[in-house]
């Protein structure tokens, strides 16, 4: 070939190079994952199937927009923002009273790069959204009372009514005398319900009794009418009286693999002015998060805070060790050094992978991953049903997050 054809050849092959369309890198289908918790401690009866329908919906409505294509800040914010809004948890709306009967909060939104802490907050009607603000506008990390009460207004988040969070059905305040003879009196019936005949049931056929009956639901997800009346009698001398619980949280995982921690809590009841909780406020006790996994943990805030957890449960996967081991293994090595048991906690790896964890008696928790929720509230406790309100497909990738 001459060297004018072989110049000709050169222009040639440089023109359909840079004419050839890029091809575009397929994007690969990831699975999101919402994993939420209402709290470490004790439950009545009467509230333990509400609370675990609540923690329930939360994780849906969380699931819901990371499918949407929503960040897992989003996701975290969601879950939580939806615990706050309800009676039944120990955080914002209804949850326990200081020394002065108000509801004062912590709350903290972490993620691998940066983190956001609010403290002694009151009047807020969502305090995790208060901490998202200082995640995403501040260079801090921690800002309590009159600060973040400024910064929430400055912020364009309102402040309520005082008094507005402290509800009649507030779970951890004081019970008056007339509730808890109410509550002997409903107790007493369980053994005199003639509604509640076992011998009634036929071939597994259960009557709905008007009053007693809870609703327990099969491994495969199948809701059925138990009797109260049929539970034994000594298993309901063990049940606790009234409700305390610690800290809400969730942990998520999104389509881009992100993953983000949060926590809320109202702390202990009858706690001195200006106290707040280390579940809340500090980074590697309740709430943790790096490259290797996330984890939002619940229980006695005082043994939490000598003991740190949650950076301890992360720095195992960092080990590769597996996430179910890495949380359990934690959780014995506090109950052994602190002597508490009162102590749960609900994580995710790097790679998506959830789990749930807990010593305490009862820990209302839930997780939407493949399409599916998972969701219990004591020890051995696994029911699970398909998701069925989702928007989008599961392996839609449409983004509608403003993030990165």
């Amino acid at each position: 070939m001459c060297d004018y054809c072989s110049w000709i050849d050169q222009i040639l092959a440089r023109i359909e190079t840079e004419t050839k369309p890029e091809k575009k890198k397929p994007r690969l289908h990831v699975d999101p994952v919402i994993v939420v918790h209402g709290g470490a401690g004790t439950i009545p009866r009467k509230k333990r199937n509400r609370m675990l329908i609540e923690v329930k919906n939360a994780a849906l409505e969380a699931y819901s927009d990371l499918i949407n294509g929503r960040s897992a800040v989003d996701a975290v914010e969601k879950a939580i923002s939806y615990m706050e809004s309800e009676p039944y948890f120990n955080c914002a709306k209804g949850g326990s009273l200081d020394v002065n009967n108000e509801v004062v909060t912590d709350a903290a939104i972490v993620t691998i790069n940066d983190a956001g802490f609010v403290g002694a907050v009151r009047d807020i009607e969502h305090p995790i959204a208060l901490a998202r603000k200082v995640l995403e506008n501040t260079e801090h990390i921690l800002i309590v009372e009159n600060g973040a009460q400024k910064f929430a207004l400055n912020n364009g988040i309102s402040i309520l009514p005082p008094g507005s969070l402290n509800v009649h059905e507030s779970m951890t305040s004081h019970y008056t005398a007339e509730e808890i003879y109410e509550y002997c009196t409903d107790r007493a019936s369980l053994f005199n319900d003639k509604d509640c005949d076992e011998s009634e049931w036929k071939d597994e056929e259960r009557k709905d009794c008007d009053s007693e009956c809870v609703v327990i639901r099969s491994d495969e997800g199948e809701a059925n009418p138990y009797c109260a009346s049929s539970i034994d009698s000594a298993e309901l001398l063990d049940e606790p009286a009234f409700l305390q619980v610690s800290a809400v949280g969730a942990v998520a995982y999104d389509r881009k693999r992100r993953l983000a921690s949060g926590t809320s809590t109202a702390g202990e009841l009858g706690k001195p002015i200006g106290s707040v909780s280390a579940i809340g406020t500090v980074i590697g006790c309740g709430i943790y998060a790096d490259k290797d996994g996330c984890v939002s943990v619940s229980g006695n805030d005082t043994k939490i805070y000598s003991y740190a957890p949650a950076r301890k449960m992360i720095q195992r996967l960092s080990a590769d060790a597996s996430i179910d081991y890495s949380i359990r293994a934690e959780l014995e090595n506090f109950e052994t050094e602190t002597g508490e048991s009162n102590i749960g906690a609900v994580a995710l790896n790097a790679k998506g992978d959830p789990c749930v964890s807990f010593k305490c008696t009862h820990f209302p928790w839930a997780f939407c991953r493949h399409g599916y929720v998972y969701y219990g509230v004591t020890q051995n406790e696994k029911y699970w049903e398909k998701v069925t309100i989702l928007e989008r497909p599961l392996d839609c990738m449409c983004n509608t997050s403003d993030e990165d």
